[in-house]
């Protein structure tokens, strides 16, 4: 019998770069890097760029130079969600092409008093996605315990698990 080799652990810190880093966020940097470096795994170092009139300019370059400074040392090159808009449109597309997505054009203050429950209230809309939020079509789960939903997407898995 063959033994399956088990996936290696990746660990990753992703902060925004808005600011310095602060303590809180070397406590949760240093959390991950240990969980993964515990195990034999990889540590992955991905900037939250993604709000651009909410980053300090500086702030990336500071925010790595002090995580060097305290000897974390990450796997790979640093990603940059900014730079991976593409591939997150072609996921998105998948989804939408297999029936696992659909745009949701409610606002917050229309949410607002279902207390952070999605009522489903654009999930058979059929809306166009310009200005809207992207949400993933799950089951109606009539349950009380973890489930795990898997669905999939070309050569990929998608998975969401949710605990009602």
């Amino acid at each position: 019998m063959t033994a399956i080799a088990s996936p290696t652990y990746t660990g990753r810190f992703a902060p925004t770069p808005s600011g310095h880093l602060h303590f809180g966020s070397l406590v949760a940097a240093l959390a991950s890097y240990l969980d993964a470096r515990s195990v034999g795994g990889r540590w992955l170092m991905r900037m939250e760029d993604l709000d651009p009139p909410r980053e300090e300019p500086g702030a990336q370059a500071a925010i790595l130079k002090a995580l060097e400074s305290y000897g974390f040392e990450w796997d790979g090159t640093v990603v940059r969600q900014s730079d991976r808009h593409d591939a997150y449109a072609e996921i998105i597309s998948r989804l939408f092409n297999h029936g696992l997505a659909y745009a949701c054009t409610c606002s917050r203050k229309q949410l607002e008093p279902y207390h952070g429950i999605y009522p489903g209230l654009c999930r058979n809309a059929g809306h166009g996605t310009e200005d809207a939020a992207i949400r993933l079509r799950a089951p109606n789960w009539n349950t009380t315990s973890s489930t795990v939903y898997k669905a999939n997407i070309g050569s990929t898995w998608a998975v969401r698990s949710a605990i009602l």
